[in-house]
């Protein structure tokens, strides 16, 4: 169920909640502190077994840390307006088994914030300003399923600095080619998912941008995702 997947699962999740009319996608290049060499040429192409093995390493050093990953999703319909949507997410890990979880939606219609609490031992949760309701056991999860002719490139971008430190910079490149039928016809569309990761010499996740897009498309999906190491998180129960 929703209100469980949560602590079930630590996505691959900019600081702070922006507002809806301030684009952190159109900024997050900009913000990195340092500029990079992004010339695509056959030099900076890598294997997926070494770019997999760059991210497996990171993943496995978020194992036993305190951190915050801030996520914010903005969505156009015309990127070149302001975003249609913007929903944050806040996710705090204690370990070894206390996290927090903040999620925020904001949109011309709706206005939303749900928080998330397990303590190790109950699950507690508040919609907007309601009340905290707390819930014993566990749950479900479930899966993703992406159809069509899948490509991806992986690329070495170079070096760059972020926060006063010096990051090597990777990119994903997704290319789905998915066949689409009306009553009448079929025809193709392409989806493009470009990721750019920012991770530390000593081998962190710090940052990262996805942009999801349609060819031929004005509409854009951007995600930007930010890391902070903080032994001063606290994560206690709300009520007893």
């Amino acid at each position: 169920m929703r209100r469980y997947a949560f602590y079930l699962s630590v996505a691959l999740l900019a600081f702070g909640i922006g507002s809806l009319f301030f684009s952190s996608c159109a900024l997050a290049q900009e913000k990195t502190g340092g500029k990079t060499d992004e010339k695509l040429n056959g030099e900076n192409i890598i294997k997926e077994k070494d770019f997999q093995e760059i991210l497996g390493k990171a993943t496995e050093k978020l194992k036993g840390k305190t951190y915050r990953l801030t996520k914010t999703e903005e969505n156009f319909s015309d990127r070149d307006a302001n975003p249609e949507s913007v929903k944050v997410n806040i996710l705090e890990i204690i370990p070894p088994n206390k996290r927090r979880e903040v999620e925020e939606f904001k949109s011309l219609t709706k206005n939303s914030r749900t928080e998330r609490i397990w303590d190790g031992k109950n699950l507690y949760e508040k919609e907007n300003d309601g009340e905290w309701k707390k819930y014993d056991g566990g749950g479900g999860g479930g899966g993703n399923f992406t159809s069509g002719r899948i490509t991806t490139t992986y690329k070495f971008i170079g070096k760059s600095t972020l926060n006063n430190q010096i990051v090597n910079v990777y990119e994903a490149e997704m290319n789905r080619i998915a066949n689409k039928l009306t009553r009448t016809s079929q025809y193709q569309v392409q989806y493009v998912e470009k990721t750019k990761y920012w991770i530390s010499e000593d081998g962190y996740f710090l940052k990262s941008v996805k942009e999801s897009e349609i060819a031929g498309s004005k509409s854009l999906t951007c995600e930007v995702a930010v890391y902070e190491y903080d032994q001063n998180i606290k994560i206690e129960a709300p009520i007893k």
